[in-house]
């Protein structure tokens, strides 16, 4: 899985705390929608545990580690598990640095994925409610070159680990 972000830590790598900060924005939820809400998001993180984890390759704009979502004390959690996360040889993280300004991706949050026995990809893009899945292959091809043109104003992988020590370090 590919998946680009430019507002928030993707889902499958969200701590309690921040999940629950997010949601706890929106408008009408309960405690009791926003405990149910959480709980969803949490059982989805397990595909990353099982045995055979799918690859899942994540660029963030940098925004996403400094918006203090939750207050200090969550998102120095979060960006230690983000640091975490890619330790392990199945996750990837790169940061595109506030210094580049514009970039392509400012439009939306989309995930690419290639599933097994299908002959193409899928993609999804995020709204701010709700997403739209992306099966048709111009649609498909247009945020794969998207894709592409992100990586390439992304920091190398040793950078954006540098960039996420740092970051931690700051929330602490």
């Amino acid at each position: 899985m590919r998946w680009f972000e430019p507002l928030i830590v993707p889902g499958l790598l969200q701590t309690e705390p921040y999940a629950r900060a997010l949601y706890a924005t929106r408008v009408a939820l309960s405690a009791d929608d926003i405990d149910a809400l959480v709980a969803a998001r949490l059982a989805r993180q397990e595909v990353l545990a099982r045995e055979a984890p799918p690859m899942l390759w994540v660029i963030l704009d940098e925004g996403v580690l400094r918006r203090p979502v939750g207050g200090r004390e969550v998102m120095a959690e979060q960006v230690r598990l983000l640091y975490e996360a890619v330790s392990g040889p199945t996750i990837r993280i790169e940061i595109i640095p506030a210094s580049i300004g514009a970039h392509d991706g400012l439009t939306g949050a989309f995930t690419i994925a290639d599933l097994p026995g299908q002959t193409g990809a899928a993609a999804y893009r995020e709204g701010a409610r709700k997403g739209q899945v992306v099966t048709g292959r111009e649609e498909v091809a247009d945020l794969m070159t998207c894709w592409d043109t992100l990586r390439s104003e992304a920091l190398s992988r040793s950078d954006s680990l540098s960039l996420l020590e740092e970051v931690a370090k700051s929330w602490t």
